[in-house]
């Protein structure tokens, strides 16, 4: 039987020595290819912690972490980032673009970190992904110069650059109003739709969580909730009170 793509077992994280703190506590679960998921929880729960583990920008304490088939604790530091930018693509409140560098730019900045070769296909790639944001003519623009919903969908276009089987994103629409939200949510399922490409969302947003197929909750470091969402009526938020409650 194949491996899930992202096996998590037992998983915890403690901060500080002298005075330690249990971020996360025995988490375990398993996320396969082309699911759309959303994490959510209160605000220290634990849930940044556990996107900052799967994406290994962090070691876990404990418990154990496969990402496609590979086992997280016995990669070093290079083999820990090869398959962070071979597997993995990132999309945070911030959209983190680079003032002094057009849109295109910015995009492709992964892949000529990656040192991906100009080709025929990589631009026919990279003109699909422009008309799919709806970035058309906003190509040589500096990033300054755009609107807070265009900043974050170069910033999702730049996650998906490499074609990662997943994206991680960390409160992705936490900056922006409610047409932005929805064009995020949109874009979000339509490369998951059509791409394949899994996400893993953590969310404040009810009205997020709750169109996304599969909900974890986060209490206390603690995995207290792991339902599928049959679109029925509103899957149960145990957590904090999110916007709308």
């Amino acid at each position: 039987m194949a491996d899930a793509l992202v096996t998590a077992e037992g998983l915890g994280k403690t901060y500080g020595v002298t005075n330690p703190t249990r971020a996360l506590d025995g988490v375990s679960f398993e996320i396969d290819d082309a699911e759309f998921v959303s994490i959510i929880g209160r605000s220290g729960s634990g849930k940044s912690t556990l996107l900052n583990l799967v994406g290994l920008l962090d070691t876990p304490t404990d418990g154990s972490l496969r990402l496609d088939g590979h086992d997280a604790a016995s990669l070093d530091k290079d083999g820990r980032s090869h398959l962070r930018n071979g597997l993995l693509g990132f999309v945070f409140q911030f959209h983190y673009l680079l003032p002094e560098f057009s849109v295109m730019e910015n995009l492709t900045m992964p892949a000529r970190i990656a040192g991906k070769p100009a080709d025929k296909s990589e631009g026919a790639f990279v003109e699909e992904l422009v008309e799919m944001l709806g970035l058309e003519g906003l190509s040589k623009k500096g990033a300054n110069d755009l609107s807070g919903g265009q900043k974050q969908r170069v910033a999702i276009g730049r996650a998906l650059m490499n074609r990662p089987r997943i994206v991680l994103a960390d409160e992705p629409t936490g900056n922006l109003d409610t047409e932005n939200t929805e064009a995020v949510y949109e874009l979000f399922r339509q490369f998951n739709q059509q791409w394949g490409t899994t996400f893993i969302i953590v969310t404040h947003d009810q009205a997020i969580a709750q169109r996304t197929d599969r909900i974890i909750e986060i209490r206390d470091g603690r995995l207290v909730q792991d339902v599928r969402n049959t679109y029925g009526k509103p899957v149960a938020m145990l957590g904090e009170g999110l916007p709308g409650r």
